[in-house]
């Protein structure tokens, strides 16, 4: 965390030059640093054994969508059933200037549980040409009692609004498989993350 931290500084060719160019590095870094205080990295390497952490970064792909994302995902694995259970999710966004604190809030609540589901339950399984699952009875998304802690956390600041549709559903499934990396020092790469018992 701290090399990764130490390599954002925003110092640049163009650093002060082209606003919607800089600071994305110094902002970046903002969201990483929260997140890993608000989420105790510090102290992962004392968690119980079968418990990591992972964290991720992402920003909105489109310089009309400044958005900053950093996940840090505490897990659990139970390495004999091969279960990947997320105790915690802890994100960290900036999106610029918060005009609805409310609706930015259930956007990234949303969005984040999106990306849990995608990355521990969703798939689309392909039988004689066909998706096998034409139906919620045997499609299995994920469900309320498997919701975990949610932090969700926006930096306050006076930039420019803007989205918070993706960035918080892309960041979900890489911070999940560092943590069950962290757990086991196993690599998953593959969606939904299954581990085999």
């Amino acid at each position: 965390m701290a090399f990764r931290l130490a390599l954002l500084d925003g110092k640049g060719r163009n650093a002060g030059e082209a606003p919607a160019s800089t600071g994305g590095a110094l902002r970046l870094k903002a969201v990483l640093a929260r997140a890993a205080e608000k989420a105790g990295w510090a102290k992962r390497d004392a968690l119980p054994k079968g418990e990591g952490m992972g964290v991720a970064t992402c920003f909105g792909q489109e310089r009309g969508m400044p958005t900053w994302v950093a996940c840090i995902a505490h897990v659990a694995v139970d390495q004999d059933k091969g279960d990947v259970r997320v105790k915690r999710l802890t994100s960290v966004v900036d999106v610029g200037t918060v005009v609805h604190p409310d609706g930015a809030l259930a956007q990234m609540e949303g969005s984040t549980l999106w990306g849990l589901s995608m990355a521990l339950y969703e798939s689309t399984a392909i039988e004689n040409g066909m998706v096998s699952d034409r139906n919620l009875d045997t499609y299995s998304p994920l469900r309320m009692d498997q919701v975990p802690e949610l932090d969700i956390e926006f930096i306050q600041n006076d930039h420019m609004p803007s989205g918070l549709g993706e960035p918080g559903v892309i960041v979900v499934a890489p911070a999940i498989a560092n943590a069950v990396f962290h757990a086991t020092g196993l690599r998953v790469r593959d969606l939904p993350i299954k581990l085999k018992a």
